[in-house]
């Protein structure tokens, strides 16, 4: 990662923290929520939060200037995309043998799937 990107990802980092959990943390969950209900929750935090803020240089409210920034976004063309999608693999998970682990530390590696199916 460049640094130039390093602070984006630690300022969406931090807004997560900071914004987004305390809110999630004020909201009524359902008894076995899925990760399609936070999802949803996310969608209605940037709906009731992000949207609403103004923004520190701008001033202007960020849901305001996103609608009229909208319509003038152009769609990724088909080439640039085809770039970065033509070699994507899967890499295979690592294996750690039982000397490469710490005394007492238990390490279980599930799909996000298995997380699904016991939610139900």
């Amino acid at each position: 990662m460049t640094a130039y990107a390093k602070g984006k990802v630690e300022r969406m980092i931090r807004e997560l923290k900071e914004s987004f959990l305390p809110w999630l943390s004020r909201q009524l969950l359902p008894p076995s929520p899925t990760l399609a209900d936070y999802d949803a929750l996310a969608c209605r935090w940037i709906q009731e939060v992000v949207l609403q803020r103004r923004h520190r240089t701008t001033k202007r409210i960020v849901g305001y200037a996103w609608a009229d920034e909208r319509p003038l976004l152009r769609a990724i063309p088909e080439r640039v995309l085809a770039k970065y999608t033509a070699n994507l693999s899967v890499l295979p998970l690592p294996v750690i043998s039982n000397e490469q682990r710490q005394l007492g530390e238990v390490v279980q590696i599930r799909l996000l799937s298995d997380y699904e199916e016991t939610a139900r």
